[in-house]
């Protein structure tokens, strides 16, 4: 039986310390029907050359160069390309062990969406480490997709470790304006277009850990849309799955004190709105949480000095940590 063809996307910017390693590990599938659509997204380092001298050996790699635009929009132009039965997506710093697609193939049979577990990988001479699920193979179906979504332990918000039917993506889906966590994202937009999604507790991928990662990065303006279309998802499945709600609520306040925490006082005085609407979704679904909610009706910010101001609004932050469970996040402020 012929292979179906996969279409594997990976954006690239700026990554020509790891991009070699990646894509020579892409090139080592045993799975041999695959296109790779990959998007430069602007680099102004060797990624370019890289891309180009890998393209000419391999009639598989077709690269596309575009304005930086961030990864959210280099993949929504190489879906638009893909050609493939599935889609996959590869990062331009990781590496994917040759069962990588195989795996995936394999896995998916007829559900919607298959995926794999992966390992961690570090740089230098330690091991590389993997999480296994909770059983060797399992499947979920309806408002456990959403379920398992939101609790981000099985179903991490990776795309790289996953396998998608391309007739999910159309019509296309709106594409993030932001970079902080994009790919859970779109995944949550898929949820209403699949049925079954299907895992196998294999470790085919690895993840490299790398400071210079987005969800590592200080706060940019940008991080405030995850807030609104991501957060959004969150409470819309909060306010159609009854059952789901806690977990809804849980997530988007968790988001919401994430980005609110990378922000120095300066930022969180400007970006105060957002707080305060978390204050009251917190208020709203107070019923899905342990804890009794303080008053936290809006500063009078014109008649506090600033620093006096600054460490009210922590103190705030760290009270709603402390109420949904979440790590403290004051000690992560810069007074600057």
């Amino acid at each position: 039986m012929a292979q179906p063809l996969i279409s594997v996307i990976m954006p690239v910017y700026n990554a020509e310390k790891y991009l070699p390693a990646a894509l020579a590990s892409l090139l080592g599938q045993d799975y041999a029907n695959f296109e790779a659509r990959l998007i430069d997204d602007g680099s102004s380092d060797g990624s370019p050359a890289i891309l180009e001298d890998f393209a000419a050996r391999d009639s598989r790699l077709h690269v596309t160069r575009v304005q930086n635009g961030g990864q959210a929009r280099a993949r929504a132009l190489a879906l638009a390309q893909a050609r493939g039965t599935y889609i996959a997506f590869m990062d331009s710093d990781d590496l994917a062990t040759p069962r990588w697609l195989s795996a995936l193939v394999e896995t998916i049979g007829a559900a919607d969406i298959a995926q794999v577990n992966y390992a961690t990988y570090l740089a230098g001479p330690q091991a590389r480490f993997s999480r296994p699920y909770h059983a060797t193979d399992f499947s979920v179906r309806g408002a456990d997709t959403y379920r398992l979504w939101l609790e981000d332990k099985e179903m991490r918000g990776y795309l790289w470790n996953k396998l998608f039917r391309s007739e999910l993506f159309t019509p296309a889906l709106p594409v993030a304006g932001f970079n902080l966590m994009e790919d859970a994202y779109l995944i949550g937009q898929l949820l209403p277009r699949v049925t079954q999604i299907n895992f196998h507790d294999e470790a085919v991928y690895d993840y490299r850990l790398n400071p210079a990662s987005t969800v590592h990065d200080k706060f940019h303006e940008a991080d405030l849309r995850a807030i609104d279309e991501l957060g959004a998802l969150y409470m819309q499945v909060a306010e159609t799955r009854p059952a789901l709600e806690a977990l809804a609520v849980h997530k988007y306040a968790s988001l919401s004190l994430w980005v609110l925490s990378k922000m120095t006082p300066a930022q969180l005085l400007q970006h105060w709105g957002y707080a305060e609407q978390l204050g009251a979704v917190l208020k709203d679904y107070s019923q899905d949480f342990a804890a009794e909610l303080a008053d936290h009706a809006a500063l009078d910010l014109p008649q506090r000095r600033p620093h006096q101001l600054a460490a009210e609004l922590r103190q705030q932050l760290a009270d709603w940590s402390a109420l949904i469970g979440q790590p403290r996040h004051e000690d992560q402020f810069d007074d600057k």
